[in-house]
């Protein structure tokens, strides 16, 4: 009786002894992105590695669509603005000169995707004009990278679509691990600017946050 043939090509043999091997390389490969993502664009050391801690690119009004507002006498509500669109300008300085944040573009949403083009702002926190505390972030590689040296009573200013809003910083926090106070849109500010912290960090993951605490000292508001 003749033996029974071994089922299989060597071709499949073959391919089937490669699998362990492509899985391996596309879980390395999806380790890398991740990485990229969360530890390359967040500390200074490694963004030196892949290029300059600033943007290279720099977003103007006209790739935007955005037109800063004119102040209004009164303001009944905030317009509808959607998620991802530029709402606002944000600009930093102070009397002392030195270091200023300049004409950086704030949109509504703080995901990856927007804090690669600017500053964001936390959904479910308020408007700038709206009761509450308008929370906004951006990456200290990027846009935010003098924020550690912002001093007390710097001037904010944010352009929005829908007018001007100045504020004062009167505080300067670092909020260490866990701590997310500084995510409450109730808290007792107009106007919270963070970032991780500190800028310099030897090439280290941050686990801090530099936070500036800011009253509203001009600006059309929602009545209350």
């Amino acid at each position: 009786m003749e033996a029974r043939e071994r089922s299989g090509s060597p071709a499949g043999r073959s391919f089937a002894m490669l699998i362990p091997f492509l899985l391996f390389f596309a879980g390395v490969f999806c380790l890398g992105m991740y990485l990229y993502q969360s530890v390359v664009e967040e500390t200074a050391f490694f963004g030196l590695l892949v290029g300059s801690t600033t943007q290279t690119v720099e977003i103007t009004d006209e790739d935007t669509g955005f037109v800063p507002g004119e102040r209004l006498n009164s303001l009944v509500k905030v317009p509808t603005i959607r998620y991802g669109k530029q709402f606002a300008r944000l600009n930093v300085t102070w009397q002392s000169g030195g270091w200023s944040i300049q004409n950086i573009p704030v949109y509504l949403g703080s995901d990856k995707k927007i804090l690669k083009k600017g500053a964001g702002m936390s959904f479910g926190s308020a408007f700038p004009g709206e009761r509450g505390c308008t929370i906004l972030s951006a990456h200290v590689t990027r846009d935010f990278a003098q924020l550690e040296d912002t001093p007390i009573g710097a001037v904010v200013l944010l352009e929005t679509s829908y007018g001007p809003y100045t504020y004062r910083v009167d505080e300067k926090k670092n909020a260490k691990g866990e701590d997310r106070w500084y995510m409450d849109a109730g808290q007792n500010a107009d106007l919270v600017l963070y970032t991780c912290y500190p800028r310099d960090n030897g090439g280290r993951r941050r686990t801090e946050r530099c936070v500036l605490v800011c009253t509203l000292i001009d600006g059309t508001e929602v009545p209350r």
